[in-house]
């Protein structure tokens, strides 16, 4: 059971609930999310991942489904609580109504099913039961969609609508250099007059590279992209990858590695990945290591004496309520948008086309083998 002390999970007033719920309301109102009407059905959670079926709730939703489950983090029951708790704290306990299973939610009402983990796996079980113009929202960038989550091809042949959020577009990462900095002072690095390598490239690493730049760091970057886009986000490129024979000689500058990987399914530390652990420990034992996505070999970091953060797979969302909201009402409003041209009649190819247009929606390729797994 996690500590109801700590505010990333506290049901009582050490949750900074009256911050959290105009953060909400000011999420709500940037994105334009009317939910007027519409049923949803969604996950009960702890911390700061309570939001969600709240958040569907203030945007007007007639109805939010919200189910929870056992997790290695937290209780089903804790889950209930907590929501409950902040559904409370908002006046609209009413509409978010708490049910043990997703399959004890009225199915045939619902226009926007997410996929959370209290929802998942969104199989035919769920698919076969929801009305003619419902949706699943992927509450993330496609790249984090797994086959076992939600059957995208029983959603195609059925006809429903399916789309994520373009994380990008949105601007999600804007949130990252405030994890890249918690991560650090954890682990013991000042962050201002450090040195620290960050292994990574897209968007995610962009943002990083000049947010530790911006806080004082002194950036080394090993990245695919060029020495001038580097120098661009404040740091200075010393080769493209950690397999790199120059970066590896250069580690024991650094004083902490920041491994902010593009495709959130990488490997990083560990084997098959960028380096493995006794190397890293061999090239810089003082390192210490930071993990702001893809798969890390924990057990094989403290094995090697290197400190680490996370140790487990936390993040910006379970820190900080801001990232969390902002995503997920991004989710919801690409739902929205589907579900509304659902209702007036356009296909669910159209609908997915509409929300890319509008609302910063992302859609899974026609084939969906060329995605990562």
């Amino acid at each position: 059971m996690p500590d109801l002390t700590d505010p990333r999970f506290a049901a009582d007033a050490s949750f900074p609930g009256a911050h959290v719920l105009r953060l909400m309301r000011r999420a709500i109102d940037r994105r334009r999310l009317d939910l007027g009407g519409l049923r949803v059905l969604t996950e009960a959670s702890t911390g700061y991942r309570r939001v969600t079926p709240v958040i569907a709730a203030m945007a007007g939703a007639a109805e939010v489904y919200a189910v929870a489950r056992d997790s290695v983090d937290s209780a089903r029951r804790d889950a209930e609580i907590q929501t409950a708790y902040l559904a409370r704290l908002a006046g609209l306990s009413e509409r978010v109504k708490i049910v043990p299973t997703r399959l004890q939610a009225e199915l045939a009402a619902i226009d926007i099913v997410t996929d959370l983990p209290g929802v998942r796996p969104i199989d035919d079980s769920i698919l076969r039961n929801v009305g003619d113009s419902a949706v699943v929202a992927l509450m993330r960038g496609v790249n984090d969609w797994q086959p076992a989550d939600v059957d995208v091809a029983t959603c195609r042949r059925r006809g429903i609508a399916v789309a994520g959020v373009d994380e990008d577009g949105v601007d999600a990462y804007r949130f990252l250099p405030m994890e890249a900095v918690w991560g650090l002072l954890h682990v013991g690095v000042e962050v201002v007059d450090t040195t620290v390598l960050l292994a990574g490239d897209g968007p995610a690493y962009a943002k990083v590279a000049r947010g530790l730049a911006q806080a004082g760091a002194r950036v080394l970057v090993a990245s695919p992209e060029g020495a001038g886009r580097a120098s661009l986000y404040g740091g200075v490129k010393i080769g493209g990858g950690l397999s790199e024979a120059a970066v590896r000689g250069r580690m024991a500058e650094a004083d902490a590695l920041l491994l902010a990987p593009g495709d959130p399914g990488t490997r990083t530390v560990g084997p098959g990945g960028w380096i493995g652990p006794a190397e890293l420990a061999a090239a810089a034992p003082h390192l210490a290591v930071v993990s702001l996505a893809g798969e890390l070999d924990r057990r094989g970091l403290a094995a090697a004496g290197l400190r680490f953060w996370p140790a487990s797979g936390s993040s910006a969302h379970d820190l900080l309520p801001a990232p969390l909201i902002e995503l997920h009402t991004a989710g919801l409003k690409v739902g929205e948008v589907m579900t509304r041209a659902r209702r007036r009649g356009s296909s669910a190819l159209a609908a997915e086309q509409l929300a890319v247009a509008e609302e910063h929606a992302e859609l899974l390729p026609k084939d969906l083998g060329t995605l990562r797994r």
